[in-house]
């Protein structure tokens, strides 16, 4: 295992940054919009869901363990706004599947790549069941997490591996509609993603972390779907494609769409 984390946090940013960048901001509206509307409508579920179970979690102690509810809440609910997070987002990922690949196919085009032809018809079908083969990997991981919540003592790790999951899960699901757009198998992402994990990882509890958060959170999906394609880019080229670069260390790169930018405006 390898990779930095702050470099992969760094991607997060650099997808915020370029949110409005001439070219990308069509392909970014539809998405923004739909997050809007399906997260917006999560944060006021979850809030009101969360008081609800907090209530009952009290309610179902004795009086003489009521110590335990100052322990087991924060566990409680860090772990029931991640599923929340979580839950909504592979609604809103299966929905806007299609349009995320389009915005991951532009961002690698004005990086100068080129990807195989193909319909948007069959763009959308190729892409709508290649959220269903990473629903399958997920979901069973998922359950067993929220399993593991509720066994006696097993439970107390039931937070830190939701963080762990969900921050992997949060880069796979990003960084894979690059690869998908290179009709690259779903396990050829997992293993390049292992093979700079600590950089993936800082990229994925990143964006995990800033949709639990209101309103970031509405900006989060377009803004991940642009450092992921980059992040795979720079750290995961294919074969033909230029050398591995590293943000980090590199003020060219660092700069490099807000340099199209400033071209894009001069026409």
């Amino acid at each position: 295992m390898r990779g930095n984390p702050l470099i992969g946090m760094q991607y997060v940013w650099r997808g915020f940054q370029n949110l409005r960048t001439p070219g990308l901001r069509k392909y970014v509206a539809l998405p923004l919009l739909l997050n809007i509307l399906i997260m917006g409508s999560a944060t006021v579920l979850g809030v009101r869901q969360i008081d609800e179970w907090m209530g009952a979690l009290s309610d179902l102690l004795p009086s003489w363990l009521s110590f335990l509810y100052w322990i087991l809440m924060p566990l409680a609910v860090v772990a029931l706004v991640l599923a929340l997070v979580y839950f909504f987002s592979a609604v809103l990922m299966i929905i806007a599947g299609p349009l995320n690949g389009l915005l991951a196919e532009k961002v690698e085009t004005m990086q100068g790549g080129t990807l195989p032809d193909e319909s948007l018809a069959s763009m959308a079908v190729r892409t709508l069941g290649r959220e269903m083969v990473k629903v399958a990997y997920y979901l069973p991981r998922y359950l067993g997490i929220f399993i593991l919540g509720f066994i006696p003592l097993l439970q107390l790790a039931a937070a830190p591996l939701w963080i762990w999951f969900g921050g992997w899960m949060m880069a796979v699901q990003y960084a894979d509609y690059s690869f998908d757009n290179h009709t690259r198998p779903f396990a050829d992402v997992r293993t390049a993603m292992s093979a700079d994990l600590f950089t993936v990882m800082g990229f994925g509890l990143l964006v995990a972390l800033l949709l639990t958060i209101p309103v970031v959170n509405l900006f989060v999906m377009p803004a991940a779907v642009i450092g992921a394609t980059l992040l795979r880019i720079e750290r995961m080229p294919f074969e033909g494609e230029e050398g591995k670069l590293v943000y980090a260390e590199s003020e060219e790169t660092i700069h490099r769409l807000s340099h199209d930018e400033t071209q894009d405006s001069g026409r």
